[in-house]
């Protein structure tokens, strides 16, 4: 009898307690940009058993579901061509909820730390080239180009939702002040982009200065991903001692990641690597992070383009911890499908980690991104060039071919080449001259220093002055010869 009571009691009790209202995902918004041609998800909550029925506008077309016991809900509807403004309604008994101004188009994923952080306005005494003059464009695109900007602080639990800069409620257009506040490469790459299809862009910007590789990950995913027993020993170290800094694993994952994961996009950008700089299994952990993104947004196997570590000194300009760290990260496109790198070896710093050319930067994954994730011809080599062979010949000098350069190595105002080194038998490697032979795709390097080489080096120090890119600006990346100790 008394157990009787005490289950009655519950139950009127629970009688009084409102029922869980119907909601959206904050990614589910006013303005928002959803893929098109596509079967976006879209996800919510409300209260169990509840059927929830969602209609678009752009097609007519109505799903249906039932609020789970754990108060979600998700459906996928399909979208069409480009276009907008639409709406969508999401009902559930006398409930309603429309979404206004829904624009189908393309949509990007862009993370990482500070350089993918690092907006239109500039960091304290680090500005971003272009801002004035992209600022006076920017009310032109803010219809055009969307921003979902999220904020969410780290934490060691999976959230069911996101937080967004200033508290906004959802994606926001990207007028002047919008704009001045966006991640300068999504902005940017989104602004290309949007001019080369004529279709509206949405993205999703989703970056943490300073943070390293593993708080965007599960600790399954790091534990599984193959790196030494003493890499993960140390990884663990210090998500111990890390506490909610973005260092801990899954930090970043659990508020910033797992929320939006399978919103509908194209593909993802990632400019990230510094806080992670000498790790020699990064290429393994990185790998590992992108399968896991693309299995958490079921949608196959979608682009992932990123950004190698650009020159800076480091602490020590002619260290070679850089150089042997992108050597890593360039693995990577070999380990996974569909990813690409861009490398940024003509545009550092030496007083900033962030260089501000990040339109070069944008213009380099939107020029992958057009010729490889949309079929668009772009009429350039967008490979950067990588040695084909290398010869010691008998007079001294060291003849390299390089593979992605159709001819076009350097301008013919530009054929000497700075940044190369050579070393003999004493493995003492001393700077040497470089020129472009007239094939425009062979390098002859000499140094007096070295009459007899054994090895050839090419930017590999943390900051050094280097000028080899292709005509079409396309910069080549550190290499060695040798395989000796750094």
């Amino acid at each position: 009898m008394k157990k009787l009571t005490i289950i009655s009691i519950l139950l009127s009790l629970a009688s009084l307690l409102p029922a869980q209202s119907l909601q959206l995902a904050r990614v589910f918004s006013d303005h928002m940009v959803l893929q098109q041609q596509a079967s976006a998800p879209v996800w919510g909550w409300g209260e169990p058993g509840k059927t929830v029925t969602v209609q678009t506008s752009w097609n007519g077309a109505t799903v249906k579901t039932k609020v789970a016991d754990d108060g979600a809900w998700r459906v996928n509807v399909a979208t069409g061509a480009a276009g907008g403004p639409y709406t969508m309604t999401v009902r559930t008994g006398k409930e309603t909820l429309t979404v206004h101004d829904v624009a189908l188009g393309e949509v990007w994923v862009c993370s990482g730390q500070s350089n993918m952080e690092m907006p239109m306005r500039g960091f304290g005494f680090q500005e971003v080239e272009g801002f004035r003059e992209n600022l006076l464009e920017a009310a032109e695109y803010a219809d055009r180009i969307r921003v979902f900007d999220i904020k969410t602080d780290t934490t060691h639990f999976v959230l069911k939702d996101v937080t967004l800069r200033g508290n906004a409620e959802g994606w926001m257009l990207s007028s002047p002040d919008v704009y001045a506040e966006t991640s300068a490469v999504a902005y940017l790459f989104a602004k290309r982009l949007t001019r080369n299809l004529s279709v509206p862009v949405g993205i999703i910007v989703n970056a943490w200065g300073g943070s390293r590789i593993e708080p965007w990950m599960t600790m399954e995913s790091v534990e599984n991903s193959g790196i030494p027993a003493e890499e993960l020993a140390k990884i663990k170290q210090l998500h111990e001692t890390a506490g909610l800094w973005p260092n801990g694993v899954a930090t970043c994952w659990n508020g910033r990641v797992a929320p939006i994961a399978g919103y509908a996009a194209k593909g993802f950008l990632w400019y990230q690597g510094c806080s992670n700089l000498g790790q020699s299994c990064y290429d393994k952990l990185q790998a590992t992070m992108v399968k896991l993104w693309r299995d958490a947004w079921g949608q196959g196997d979608l682009p992932f383009i990123y950004a190698l570590l650009a020159p800076h000194d480091y602490g020590n300009a002619d260290g070679r911890q850089r150089p042997a760290f992108v050597e890593t990260q360039m693995n990577v496109q070999q380990l996974v499908p569909n990813c690409y790198a861009v490398c940024l070896e003509t545009l550092g710093a030496k007083h900033t980690i962030h260089p501000n050319k990040k339109q070069e930067v944008a213009d380099m994954m939107v020029l992958r991104a057009l010729s490889s994730s949309y079929g668009v011809p772009v009429y350039m080599p967008i490979d950067y060039p990588t040695p084909k062979s290398i010869e010691y010949l008998d007079d001294g000098r060291v003849k390299i071919q390089f593979n992605n350069v159709w001819s076009n190595l350097q301008s013919i105002e530009d054929r000497e080449i700075k940044g190369f080194e050579l070393a003999g038998e004493d493995r003492v490697f001393h700077l040497a001259d470089a020129e472009v032979n007239w094939d425009g795709q062979t390098v002859f390097v000499q140094c007096a220093e070295v009459p007899h080489p054994v090895a050839v080096r090419y930017a590999y120090r943390n900051l050094m002055d280097t000028n080899m890119k292709t005509s079409y600006g396309i910069p080549v990346p550190p290499f060695r010869s040798d395989d000796w100790p750094l």
